[in-house]
């Protein structure tokens, strides 16, 4: 075994792991959880998330439950045909780091945001989610029943 196969942890297994199939292990292999950064401020969330070597058509965003849940699925595809643009060239990588293929990521939210107005762009190989919070209409105004114990017992003097 080479020293990039043990680095990588390639024909090292524990018991437990030698207890999967290996189309098991090439199905959970799969799906590389996207890195993000989240960031808010008083009006809105922002969702930074690194999606170099994906095409906006194969990047789908979606909020869901009480739009406090952001998914985002997608697809990374290492460029090879800009090196390679007519044939496979036959070679053997010396490093590999990069995460490509399906990737997939749940946010869950600290506040719901308004579905209308929110937004996604790819910009210099990241994902850039604009979430504006939603916030009751302040002009709404909403009347609250007050429950309480019955009126206290009069005095008598």
């Amino acid at each position: 075994m080479s020293f990039l196969q043990r680095l990588k942890g390639r024909g090292v297994r524990n018991d437990e792991a030698s207890l999967q199939s290996d189309a098991e292990e090439t199905a959970v292999d799969k799906v590389a959880q996207l890195h993000v950064d989240v960031y808010q401020t008083e009006r809105m969330i922002v969702v930074y998330a690194q999606s170099a070597g994906a095409d906006m058509n194969d990047v789908h965003v979606s909020i869901e439950g009480d739009a406090d849940i952001v998914l985002i699925e997608g697809k990374r595809v290492r460029p090879e045909y800009i090196v390679f643009p007519r044939k496979v060239v036959k070679g053997a990588f010396v490093a590999e780091e990069c995460v490509w293929g399906d990737f997939y990521r749940r946010i869950i939210l600290p506040e719901s945001v308004n579905i209308d107005k929110a937004e996604a762009k790819i910009k210099n190989g990241v994902l850039i989610l604009v979430l504006p919070l939603l916030k009751p209409n302040e002009k709404e105004k909403v009347q609250l029943k007050v429950v309480g114990s019955p009126n206290p017992r009069k005095r008598s003097s």
